[in-house]
């Protein structure tokens, strides 16, 4: 009776031990998922710093339970959150992380949410074409997919492509709205809201009474299901105003919009409150107020500076926590290198013995080995030395006059194009090389173009209209001899590079 007593009592502790070890994988899971949510809200709030923070603790945590599908959407996020935080290569690693997960290889969904961040990556590398590429294959893998994700991701690449294709934006558009019927207005109504602002804006140029319809609907939507993030849609409704020059009105959304974004604590850290500035002083100089004008252009100016140190600050605080995750994985690495080493170390001294008993006379060859062992160990610590010190390497900080000489340019300072022909000497010489007779003013934008800004962002900070930086940059690429497709920024690089060579 006793053996059975106690065999009944190790089942018991064995079936015990097993519902511990399930709970607890259980909890596990729960945590992870509670942390991809957060950063999925992140996401939403425009907080993609927060929003890489929670994806980083949810990796850890999926790394231990070594769960594939954890794993990959934890690295999916990561990826997604340093694309949004303008960091590609650092989101190209995740991007490759991802791709090695065997879940990712068996998941259609999760292939096309990749495709969709490398296309943001190649965009903000400036590889329109690239950006191009990637979006049919998000088509041709979700074509036929039912899930929500899918087809929320799907309808938001036709508007992807629309963009890039005026002449067929409609054709798109109407794909798009064709695949959100496909799912209860309640469970996409941030989608929708997208979609009518997008329409809206479409319509903003040629049919103002359509784009007031659509700005409309889009806050509608919103106030009907009560989202409390309404600024985009009183940014639209001010742009509209703007546009049929009834300037107080435009004023009044702009301002409702700033309003929304404090309430709402939504950080500034990529657009908004900053633009938002600006188009009220243009509103004011409509009025002819130019004390409002000259008071809101000022904060413009102050927050842009803010702006620029916030983000600064925000991309350092991001990379200290991808090196701390390189850290992990390089200590990681030495802690298998010491494993193999003292296994490597023990097995010479088995060696050792085994000689010394059997070749007892031979004190030359053990005193040989002895050597061999510690030649092995020096060369270890060697190999050691090298790879911290080449990693303290990757830590450096981003070169001083890169970050002056951009800084003068947002700040269209006088100063810029003498300080840019200082950190790069021969960029001038060059250019006239290739194409003699450029005008000062010329080169400035060949500057500003070699730099990365694009259109708007050289007529923002030199206080010119789109139009006219757009002009300017036609009339370069046709001295260039450019053709449509090529990049002038990648151009202009290449240029240097080669006459660099010769």
């Amino acid at each position: 009776m006793s053996n059975r007593h106690n065999i009944k009592n190790s089942i018991l502790l064995l079936f015990i031990l097993l519902s511990q070890v399930a709970i607890g994988k259980d909890n596990q899971l729960k945590n992870i998922n509670s942390l991809l949510q957060k950063a999925e809200s992140s996401r939403r709030r425009f907080d993609h710093l927060a929003q890489l923070g929670y994806a980083k603790q949810a990796s850890i945590l999926a790394e231990k339970t070594k769960n594939s599908q954890k794993i990959a959407e934890s690295y999916y996020k990561i990826a997604l959150a340093l694309a949004l935080l303008e960091l590609p290569k650092e989101s190209f690693v995740y991007v490759n992380k991802t791709s090695q997960q065997t879940y990712y290889k068996n998941n259609k969904l999760l292939q096309a949410q990749l495709k969709e961040v490398k296309a943001f990556d190649y965009y903000a590398l400036g590889l329109i074409s690239q950006f191009d590429k990637e979006m049919p294959g998000i088509v041709k893998l979700l074509k036929n997919e039912k899930s929500k994700d899918a087809v929320i991701l799907l309808q938001r690449t036709y508007l992807n492509i629309g963009v890039g294709k005026p002449d067929s934006a409609k054709y798109y558009s109407n794909l798009c709205y064709n695949e959100l019927k496909k799912i209860p207005e309640k469970d996409i109504h941030l989608e929708l809201s997208d979609f009518y602002r997008y329409k809206g804006t479409d319509f903003l140029q040629t049919k103002p009474d359509s784009a007031l319809f659509y700005f409309q609907k889009s806050l509608a939507i919103d106030q009907k299901y009560k989202d409390p993030i309404l600024f985009l849609d009183y940014t639209a409704l001010g742009d509209y105003y703007a546009q049929q020059k009834e300037y107080q009105k435009a004023i009044d959304f702009y301002q409702k919009a700033q309003g929304n974004i404090k309430e709402q604590k939504i950080s500034p850290y990529h657009f908004v409150n900053n633009d938002l500035y600006k188009k009220i002083a243009i509103q004011y100089d409509g009025l002819g107020n130019t004390e409002e004008s000259n008071k809101y252009r000022k904060i413009y100016t102050d927050l842009q500076n803010k702006l620029d140190s916030k983000r600064n600050a925000n991309i350092e605080h991001a990379l200290k926590i991808i090196l701390t995750d390189k850290e992990d994985e390089y200590k990681k690495t030495e802690t298998n290198k010491y494993i193999w080493i003292s296994v490597g170390v023990l097995f010479l001294i088995i060696i050792f013995i085994v000689v010394y008993y059997i070749l007892n006379k031979n004190l030359k060859k053990k005193e040989t080995l002895i050597t061999e062992v510690q030649d092995t160990l020096q060369e270890k610590e060697e190999i050691i030395n090298q790879q911290t010190i080449e990693t303290e390497q990757l830590q450096l900080k981003v070169n001083n006059a890169y970050t002056e000489v951009i800084n003068l340019a947002k700040d269209n300072d006088p100063s810029f194009y003498f300080r840019f022909q200082e950190v790069y000497p021969d960029f001038q010489k060059k250019l006239l090389d290739f194409s003699p007779g450029l005008r000062t003013t010329e080169l400035i934008l060949c500057a500003h173009t070699f730099l990365g800004f694009n259109i708007k962002d050289i007529a923002d900070y030199t206080f010119k209209s789109v139009n006219t930086v757009r002009n300017r940059k036609q009339n370069l690429r046709k001295k260039f001899g450019l053709s449509s497709e090529q990049d002038m920024g990648i151009w202009l690089r290449n240029l240097t590079a080669e006459n660099d060579t010769n």
